[in-house]
């Protein structure tokens, strides 16, 4: 469209022109009759006569090419491309990213589960043997995850959790996953899970584990009451065979065992 509009501009435009050159012609053809005709003229007031018309029409002539000349100039100096076309835009493909949004094929992290835990929730702690600084035996603690109060499995449930270290007196294990920079996300204050109706392997009293009620076994314990805070078993509920606790002077925790099921000894 643009090539032919370009061809059919260029042919009028050289048809004007030469109407222009034409008409400069005239004029000074004109013009140059005007100039003899005091020669050819009998008496002055015929060439008065005779030339004032031819010199007029020499002027108009001359005005007028001069006029298609520079109408001629300013059409093929402007831009050719002033016509509007109708149609429809059409929009880039779905598979082009405008510029400036870069994409990324990293995947968002996945959510951490421990986050969503609220006081009260369970979790399941896997307790390792390991050995402290001097050799002797001790407790590791692995990673927590959540779990169902119900399971056997669920031996921790949370005291607190949120941005300040644990500050309750309960807690013995503080979970505090870090970010990339070192610091800590959250922290996941824990205690035992001790319940009351809830049987216990005490064979190691610091790092016990619930079993079922009908487990048989010298440790097998059952709790009847669990006394927080509280450093007596004064309070604690007695059968015929008295009643047998044990105290955890620093989590000012006091947990109550049926009596005469010697636990952890």
């Amino acid at each position: 469209m643009s090539r032919g509009g370009w061809a059919v501009a260029g042919h009028g435009v050289g048809w004007v022109l030469a109407v222009a050159v034409l008409l400069l012609g005239l004029a000074a053809a004109l013009a140059s009759r005007v100039g003899k005709a005091p020669h050819l003229a009998r008496d002055s007031n015929a060439a008065a006569r005779t030339g004032r018309p031819r010199r007029a029409g020499a002027v108009a002539f001359a005005a007028l090419g001069w006029i298609l000349v520079f109408a001629t100039a300013t059409a093929t100096l402007a831009p050719m491309s002033r016509e509007t076309i109708a149609g429809t835009a059409i929009g880039a493909p779905p598979e082009l990213v405008p510029a400036g949004q870069p994409t990324t094929s990293a995947k968002p992290p996945a959510p951490d589960p421990m986050a969503s835990l609220k006081p009260g929730d369970c979790v399941e702690v896997p307790i390792e043997r390991a050995r402290d600084a001097a050799g002797a035996p001790t407790w590791k603690a692995g990673t927590p995850e959540p779990s169902d109060c119900a399971a056997v499995d669920a031996n921790y449930r949370v005291l607190q959790i949120g941005p300040d270290p644990c500050t309750d007196p309960l807690y013995t294990l503080d979970s505090a996953p870090k970010d990339k920079s070192g610091k800590a996300r959250y922290h996941l204050c824990l205690t035992f899970d001790w319940r009351a109706g809830v049987c216990y392997d005490t064979t190691a009293m610091d790092a016990p584990s619930k079993v079922d009620c009908a487990t048989r076994g010298e440790h097998i314990v059952q709790a009847t009451a669990v006394l927080a805070p509280a450093t007596s078993g004064a309070s604690c509920p007695r059968d015929g065979r008295g009643a047998v606790w044990v105290i955890w002077r620093k989590l000012e925790l006091t947990v109550c065992f049926r009596g005469g099921d010697n636990p952890g000894t």
